[in-house]
């Protein structure tokens, strides 16, 4: 008599705890809310520092910075085009543990911020959009002698999905420091009734 195979006996891929749609929607959005912060800041107010902790400019390197090194350089290591991607000097400008300075001096100007790191989350995109969804349960590169390991995830998914909760954490950082430089309260309901786009 022919045996049957039971279908909850046959072995099965384990499922990902990682979505690579939800990673680049949240990528996609969260975008859209920094820049949406950012843009309320004159230029001419990146590098004051109301209470000598830090300035706008400096969050906007990090956050440049930190895309990199979570999007890329911790999922497939480094690459020889990415001095082409971003400045060199940003490591030790915004990177962990870097020292803010009060005034310009030193560093990039507004618009080339801006630039960077419109061309690094771009990158981030292209590279996260041709990535296989196996990859996302890959564990981390860690090959830089400053990051063996991060407390936060040890997974690739882990780092593109902290991407997007670590930029949360300074966009509020810049209306904090927008509020502290003279500026009134968003209002994102009234700006979204009269058709500002958040997401």
């Amino acid at each position: 008599m022919p045996q049957t195979v039971r279908e909850n006996s046959i072995p099965r891929k384990a499922m990902s705890e990682f979505s690579k749609s939800r990673i680049i929607y949240n990528l996609e959005r969260t975008r859209v809310l920094s820049l949406r912060m950012i843009e309320r800041v004159p230029y001419e107010q990146w590098f004051e520092m109301p209470t000598n902790v830090t300035h706008v400019a400096w969050h906007v390197g990090h956050m440049a910075i930190a895309e990199y090194f979570l999007g890329l350089l911790l999922v497939r290591g480094a690459q020889d085009s990415d001095e082409a991607l971003i400045p060199g000097e940003y490591r030790d400008l915004f990177g962990y543990g870097s020292q803010v300075s009060a005034g310009s001096s030193g560093y990039p100007s507004p618009s080339d911020l801006l630039l960077v790191l419109e061309r690094v989350h771009e990158q981030v995109l292209t590279e996260t959009r041709a990535m296989p969804d196996d990859v996302l349960d890959e564990a981390v590169v860690f090959n830089d002698p400053e990051f063996d390991h991060h407390p936060i995830f040890d997974l690739k998914g882990g780092a593109l999905e902290w991407l997007s909760f670590h930029e949360h954490i300074h966009i509020g950082s810049i209306g904090l420091l927008r509020r502290e430089l003279g500026a009134a309260p968003v209002e994102y309901l009234e700006e979204s009734r009269a058709g500002t786009k958040f997401v």
